[in-house]
């Protein structure tokens, strides 16, 4: 390249760096504007986390062994002890005081008024 396109480059560059700021300001803006959205997105971000700590290495794990058996194709048509356990991620064997915080914990991070899983909440 020719030096002399140098400075016309770098010019090109601030003005599309000037021009990606100005559209994040005015979206940043937007949003503070409508508290429904930012809401929304508090709900979805919320989402997000109990996706990653869904799906933590650890998490992957145990939930491959779930693979092994029936449920590998889906949920049963009718609720059984086993794939309640599955779902709400405790053992068939667990106390109810397990049984009840675990389903608690689920609700509140699937119930569809935050972006979760209608069917899982229903189920």
């Amino acid at each position: 390249l020719p030096m002399s396109l140098y400075p016309l480059l770098a010019g090109i560059g601030v003005a599309g760096a000037a021009y990606a700021a100005k559209g994040v300001i005015h979206v940043g803006q937007r949003l503070q504007a409508n508290p429904e959205i930012m809401k929304n997105m508090g709900a979805a971000a919320a989402g997000a986390r109990a996706v990653g700590e869904r799906f933590s290495p650890s998490q992957l794990r145990e939930q491959m062994t779930f693979f092994k058996g029936p449920s590998a194709l889906g949920f049963d048509a009718v609720m059984n002890r086993r794939e309640a356990a599955q779902i709400l991620g405790v053992r068939e064997s667990s106390s109810k005081e397990q049984i009840k915080n675990a389903h608690r914990k689920i609700m509140l991070l699937n119930h569809p008024d935050r972006g979760g899983s209608p069917y899982i909440a229903t189920k």
